[in-house]
């Protein structure tokens, strides 16, 4: 089917296993918190140019280029939920205060402006300009189009199946509808992921921050190979490397 097509990605980064329970997920050993050190490491960092059309996945790369030439500029929307944080790792609170720090980091550790919904409405349609950052959640296959993505724009919602018709140009799934309308780089799952699958967003994002490109940041971030996750975008792709973007 579809789901376990889709899941390639996530099985091309064992390739270097030998065999491994195929029945759920297998730990990540690039992850930051693995414990693993780097000569140890067989995890292969697998990324993928795809999209709704030939001509959106070739624009990945040279919008990626063009945007570290320039630097990255514009706005950051983070999309909260009003969540109280409940200290349980794992969870919806958890979770949603993680997206809050994100804020606050963005605000110190670049120059992007940062703009917040923390309430459990989305982003109005039309409401954001000049997107050079979007994280936020949960609409599930219901793409709200809200964004105006800029050259190198990065975006990330969180909510299951997202990336399950990505080559569909019909699809209201946000994995494609973000690259119709312009993303550079995205991540999503192909099914029920469950949300401590989904890479931490304050940490994905401080590894780009720090110099790490989309690759690395994913899968430093990432807590599981043999699953559903995908990113789709240049691997080599540094939004950050230019200074004061």
């Amino acid at each position: 089917g579809r789901e376990t097509e889709a899941c390639v990605d996530n099985e091309l980064s064992m390739v270097l296993f030998g065999p491994y329970e195929l029945y759920r997920w297998q730990p990540n050993q690039w992850n930051r918190h693995s414990g693993y050190t780097e000569s140890s490491i067989l995890t292969v960092m697998v990324s993928r140019l795809d999209g709704p059309s030939p001509q959106i996945a070739r624009g990945l790369i040279d919008k990626a280029i063009y945007a570290e030439k320039i630097g990255l500029h514009g706005f950051a929307y983070i999309d909260s939920r009003g969540i109280p944080d409940d200290k349980q790792p794992g969870s919806f609170g958890s979770f949603d205060q993680k997206l809050r720090n994100l804020a606050v980091l963005l605000r110190f550790r670049t120059t992007l402006q940062v703009k917040e919904e923390r309430t459990d409405k989305l982003f109005e349609p039309q409401g954001c300009p000049q997107t050079a950052i979007y994280c936020g959640w949960y609409s599930l296959k219901k793409y709200v189009d809200s964004f105006d993505f800029v050259d190198g724009a990065i975006g990330a919602h969180i909510a299951s199946f997202e990336a399950i018709d990505l080559r569909d140009p019909n699809s209201t799934e946000w994995c494609p509808s973000m690259l119709i309308r312009g993303v550079t780089a995205t991540f999503g799952p192909v099914a029920e992921p469950y949300l401590s699958a989904f890479p931490d967003p304050e940490e994905f994002f401080l590894e780009l921050i720090n110099g790490k490109c989309l690759v690395e940041a994913f899968y430093r971030t990432q807590p599981f190979c043999s699953w559903q996750m995908m990113l789709i975008g240049d691997p080599l792709y540094k939004p950050f490397a230019r200074k004061g973007s």
